[in-house]
């Protein structure tokens, strides 16, 4: 009987360090936390255990990011003021917040998506322009700040003074990679970081490599 509980004792004792040891951990390198000037921010670090993506929370839009040898990195466009990240994989999970002294943008589109493949943001002004990435910077303003070519993304369109008219909204599956089935995310974003700050999301779903789909349209009012 005592042999028995001592062998029970044992085993659990093997389990509960086992799986401590083989338990994820997050750590972000980059950024660092406290003060920036710096509009677009190289988001770095890394994740123990044998995993292939983690997810990642940038000012409340989630996405997944890749992992490779347990490493991660991606450009993200922050936010004018306090800025906080979070990247999660399994039950850990670690976070950072900085402060960003940039310029506000009225505009701000971003795109995500769910597999490793190759999505493109369009964002189409009043005028008609285009802004995509063979012509990352049009003529009232808009930039492609962010473009990535093997997912998850984010891609990002931003515009310091919003030109009043309506815009419109459209990705590319520019490459499935075998991927028959995508399923994207378009958070719009109007006066990011002020007071009157508004958020709409989008969701799709793309089935056909090349094919260029309408996600939405949104308005800004001359008097906005």
């Amino acid at each position: 009987m005592k042999s028995t509980l001592v062998n029970n004792l044992l085993l659990s004792a093997v389990l509960l360090f086992g799986s401590a040891a083989f338990a994820e951990t997050v750590t972000i390198d980059s950024p660092h936390g406290g003060f920036t000037t710096e509009r677009i921010q190289t988001v770095s670090g890394s994740v123990s255990g044998n995993l292939e993506k983690a997810t990642i929370v940038i000012n409340g839009i989630p996405q997944m990011i890749r992992l490779q040898d347990g490493k991660f990195s991606l450009s993200t466009v922050v936010a004018p003021g306090t800025n906080l990240i979070e990247v999660k994989a399994g039950n850990a999970s670690d976070r950072v917040s900085f402060f960003a002294a940039v310029p506000p943008r009225d505009i701000k589109v971003v795109l995500t998506w769910d597999t490793a493949t190759d999505v493109d943001l369009w964002v189409l002004d009043p005028t008609g322009e285009k802004c995509f990435y063979a012509n990352r910077s049009t003529k009232t303003g808009g930039n492609l700040d962010v473009d990535v070519v093997d997912g998850y993304g984010p891609e990002t369109f931003t515009m310091s003074k919003a030109l009043p008219g309506n815009y419109s909204i459209q990705v590319q599956y520019y490459g499935s990679y075998d991927k028959p089935v995508t399923r994207v995310n378009v958070y719009v974003v109007l006066n990011e970081g002020k007071p009157n700050e508004r958020r709409k999301q989008f969701q799709f779903v793309m089935t056909r490599s090349q094919q260029v789909y309408h996600i939405a349209n949104f308005e800004i009012d001359p008097e906005s």
